[in-house]
């Protein structure tokens, strides 16, 4: 039994070498007497040296142990004693080993070479030298039943090293090796039971071990069963790593695998795509599991982790024979084009240029591919191999793209035979358009500096803007690309005015126009203001001018995209609300005149598309011309609405934005809130209006947290807000911080973007380090206080009080440990002050004010008192000890009195103050100094490390 087997292991454990003792001087003919010998409870015979000299042989290297495995078998065949004997010294010998838990090479050196002898020992002499062992002897039989016997021992050592052997036996074997049926189901069943140990190291070994005895045509195999569990909740990444690795690709496997790719831990995800590259072929996985690990690949952060899936793309490469076009049939083009580009970006990088483009320029005839063998696949790989070529590889570029004319020629030709597919052929119709975009972007990459190119580009996008039958984003692109082409932005801008008025008022034969005739046959039928305002957005990001002083820009956001922004048609509210939003951004007029018309539509509106854009442009408006803008245009408000003269815009901007019943809210903090007035510069009244302004955005800025539709877009923004500086506010940072760590956000990209904001908020300015500081209880104590039906229970405290502890430093540690020293003694006992009580030592103090320190000490002390928890009291005990190190010593009483001698019972004081105020910096550097090196030396409590 167990206990039986440790105290063996116990008893014959070599015994360490005493040091030699000194021997006196005697004459040569004194005896010397030599000390008895004790008898040994299990004399050494000569086959048991034997044995042990073979052994200490084999852990010095690797050199020469195929050579000591064949002089061991050869003793066991020359053993007379019998089989039993010389298993029995076999199995004495390697329980030494089984007890040593650290992976050391000796260590490691003997059980490899006890496992691969125990194959080989029952071969003869013509067999013994096969490269590979196909059957089990009665020798490794044996080995495994004993080995077995004890896999639930108590000591971990053990049952780590007796996983390992029987895993090191069976891997030894050869590929076509098989065992008896008990012994398949003794090792069966044992390695299941050690799936579930406690220790990550013996799990490790278990599913090692079992990657044998799995049946992938089982859909019931326990084993797998019970990779899976371990791969999706298993809390060590070695383990997970390892059921990664070890578990057969199935059906039931395959979709686990390719959600560890976007596994915690970069081992585990490295391990993921290093199975998909050994195990799975790209025909065994649908486009969505494709496109799936092809995006958590090339976007993950570790190198190791991109470069497996590089590896990845080059073996699906392969299984195409090079052929990149086939290989995007089998991806998502269409519908993930970004990643897309990625993809053949990374293949064009570790590609040469020749054999990546051997599949194109099959397909070129005269520089272009014929219009009739288009597809989305070949103009995707077209346009990403000219933009590609375009920068260094200027003659492949010349081969596969022809000048500015031709290809305006080209670009006409095949939107005038794609008008000409009816619009019932859904397939052929979205191919179509899909290709017309494509072709529009790589118009982008032809040369500009053509003159005459230019020109004819210029003509054709005009003519299929007016004339063709294209979609919406074919107009948006088109619209981008005749910016590009004509250099003048003021004909841009004429030019595309023009086209909106032929659109919506077609008016044939006639030279001059009267107002009523022009707004009587004006079209503001849905389709046709969908294509104008598209025209619109695409032409205001085009601009850099002022939207508010340009009468043609001005016109057309007065006409068209106001009158869209009250239109009933979702799609043409959301259009017009996108291109008002971008006059904004470029106006800072517009943007105060049209912020509280933005505002209103997030509260009344019921389309999520809107409400989020809207709720963009806020934040990006904020961003750009920062609070303290729109605060002074509503002080202006006020002031006219004092003398009467406010207009309806102003009433409304009145009534919605100022919400005198929001009075509990915190004064936010504010980067530049200094508004420049001629009156009164800097003037307090500004200031006091700026915060009040602020604060009734805070108050709109909680109601979206709380909203579930615009929470993700609400939140994204506000980071963006206090991480340039534009708003700063504790209970915004609380919230921010709450939804990261709420398990209802799992899976959700908002999690990324708050991580990135958290992750760059350690090195911003003191002002964010405020805001850290303010928030640290009021968090802790929400999550504590939650409901028992809110998901914030899940929440562990700790371990955000760790996060906001990393991102402060200095004087804020000592701060919060004070703070949180006073917290802890008003109700030590219950949930918060035990909460505190677990992240109080985490507070850097070294170095600290000695002030600071002297009272923090006193109050863990007091704490010490006031708690009854043994375990509590030696963390809290440790903690103290650590800050008595920080704590610089008293004044020597010499020192003190020959300062008393030189300057008077009168004059002490006094310069000892000055003293102190010039020595500051030094006394600071020497406490520092003595903290580094007393820390080390005090005594090391393991209460205190575990925690």
């Amino acid at each position: 039994n167990t206990t039986n087997l440790l105290h063996l292991l116990r008893i014959m454990a070599p015994k360490r070498k005493q040091p030699a003792k000194r021997r006196r001087k005697t004459d040569s003919t004194e005896k010397v007497q030599e000390p008895p010998v004790k008898d040994d409870p299990k004399p050494e015979n000569r086959l048991l040296s034997k044995m042990k000299n073979i052994m200490d042989s084999v852990q010095k290297g690797y050199t020469h142990q195929a050579k000591n495995i064949e002089k061991l078998w050869e003793l066991k065949q020359a053993t007379e004693e019998g089989d039993d004997i010389f298993f029995n010294n076999f199995w004495y010998l390697l329980q030494h080993a089984c007890l040593i838990s650290a992976r050391e090479a000796p260590t490691e050196r003997a059980i490899q070479f006890c496992c691969k002898f125990a194959i080989r020992a029952d071969l003869d002499r013509e067999t013994f030298t096969d490269a590979e062992v196909s059957q089990t002897g009665p020798f490794a039989v044996k080995l495994f039943s004993t080995a077995l016997k004890y896999h639930n021992a108590n000591n971990k050592a053990v049952r780590f090293r007796l996983c390992q052997i029987v895993n090191s036996v069976l891997t030894a074997l050869g590929g076509d090796a098989e065992i008896d049926e008990d012994l398949f189901n003794q090792i069966y069943t044992c390695m299941l039971e050690r799936l579930k140990d406690k220790v990550p190291g013996v799990r490790v070994q278990a599913v090692n071990t079992l990657n044998r005895l799995q049946d992938p045509s089982d859909p019931d195999c326990p084993v797998i069963k019970g990779y899976l569990t371990i791969m999706k909740t298993d809390g060590v990444a070695e383990v997970r790593r390892a059921a990664v690795k070890a578990i057969a690709v199935n059906s039931m496997s395959l979709l686990p695998i390719i959600e560890r790719t976007r596994d915690t831990n970069p081992g585990v995800r490295r391990a993921a795509y290093e199975v998909l590259v050994e195990k799975i072929s790209i025909r065994a996985m649908k486009i969505s599991y494709r496109m799936k690990v092809l995006e958590s690949g090339l976007r993950d952060r570790s190198a190791a982790v991109k470069e497996a899936c590089i590896s990845l793309i080059k073996k699906w490469v392969s299984y195409y024979n090079n052929d990149i076009i086939k290989l995007l049939k089998a991806l998502d083009v269409e519908g993930k084009v970004d990643l897309c580009g990625e993809v053949v970006t990374e293949i064009l990088n570790h590609v040469h240029i020749d054999s990546a483009s051997e599949c194109l320029l099959s397909r070129i005839e005269n520089k272009v591919i014929p219009t009739d063998q288009l597809t989305c696949e070949s103009v995707f790989y077209w346009r990403c191999i000219v933009a590609h070529t375009s920068t260094n590889q200027p003659d492949m570029y010349e081969q596969i793209m022809p000048t500015l004319s031709e290809y305006s020629q080209y670009l006409k030709d095949y939107v005038v035979k794609a008008s000409s597919i009816s619009s019932e052929d859904y397939d052929a119709h979205y191919q179509a358009s899909y290709v017309i975009q494509e072709l529009i972007k790589m118009a982008k990459l032809a040369d500009m500096s053509d003159e005459a190119g230019r020109k004819n580009l210029i003509t054709v996008t005009k003519f299929i803007i007016c004339e063709a039958e294209i979609t919406v984003q074919s107009i948006e692109r088109l619209v981008e690309l005749y910016c590009l082409a004509e250099m003048n932005e003021q004909t841009r801008i004429k030019t595309v005015a023009e086209i909106i008025t032929d659109i919506r008022n077609p008016l044939e034969g006639a030279t001059q126009f009267n107002l009523d005739q022009i707004e009587s046959c004006e079209k503001n039928d849905p389709v046709t203001m969908i294509r104008c305002l598209t025209m619109v957005s695409g032409l205001i990001q085009g601009v850099k001018c002022d939207v508010a002083f340009d009468p043609t820009l001005t016109v057309l956001l007065d006409d068209l995209v106001m009158t869209g922004v009250v239109s009933h048609n979702e799609i043409v509210r959301h259009l017009s609300i996108k291109a008002l939003g971008l006059s904004c951004i470029l106006s800072k007029t517009l943007a105060k005149k049209y912020l509280v018309l933005f505002l209103q539509i997030v509260m009344v509106d019921n389309y999520a598309e809107i409400l989020e854009t809207s709720l963009k442009i806020i934040f990006d408006l904020f961003l750009v011309f920062g609070i303290e803008a729109f605060a002074e245009e509503d002080k202006k408000e006020q002031k006219k609405e004092q003398n009467g003269e406010q207009d309806t815009m102003s009433e409304n901007s009145q009534s919605t934005l100022i919400d005198s019943s929001q009075e509990d809210i915190l004064s936010s903090k504010l980067e530049n809130t200094k508004i420049e007035d001629p009156e009164n510069p800097l003037g307090e009244v500004d200031k006091k209006e700026v915060d009040s302004f602020a604060d009734r955005i805070i108050a709109r800025f909680k109601e979206f947290l709380d909203d579930e539709v615009l929470q993700s877009v609400a939140a994204e923004g506000i980071a963006k807000l206090m991480y340039n500086r534009r708003l700063v506010d504790a209970q915004l940072f609380s919230r921010l911080l709450l939804l990261w760590y709420n398990p209802t956000t799992e899976g959700d990209p908002l999690r990324h973007c708050l991580g990135m904001f958290f992750s760059t908020l350690g090195a911003g300015n003191d002002e964010l380090l405020d805001v850290v500081e303010q928030a640290f209880f009021p968090t802790l104590e929400t999550i504590c206080d939650a409901p028992h039906t809110s998901p914030l229970l899940e929440i562990n405290p700790a371990n955000v009080a760790e996060l906001l502890l990393s991102l402060l430093r200095g004087r804020h540690h000592e701060q919060i440990a004070i703070k949180m020293c006073n917290e802890i003694l008003v109700s030590p006992t219950s949930p918060y002050g035990r909460c505190l009580i677990k992240v109080l030592p985490h507070c850097g103090l070294a170095g600290g004010d000695q002030t600071n320190l002297k009272l923090i000490n006193s109050l863990v002390e007091q704490i010490i008192d006031e708690v009854n928890h043994v375990s509590t009291k030696r963390s809290l005990s440790s903690f103290s000890v650590r800050i008595s190190s920080f704590i610089t010593p008293p004044v020597e009483e010499e020192q003190d009195k020959e300062n008393q001698e030189n300057g008077g019972n009168g004059g002490s004081k006094e310069i000892l103050d000055k003293l102190s105020q010039s020595t500051q910096g030094s006394d600071r550097s020497s406490t520092r100094r003595k903290a580094l090196f007393a820390t080390p030396s005090q005594p090391l409590d393991l209460l205190d490390t575990i925690t």
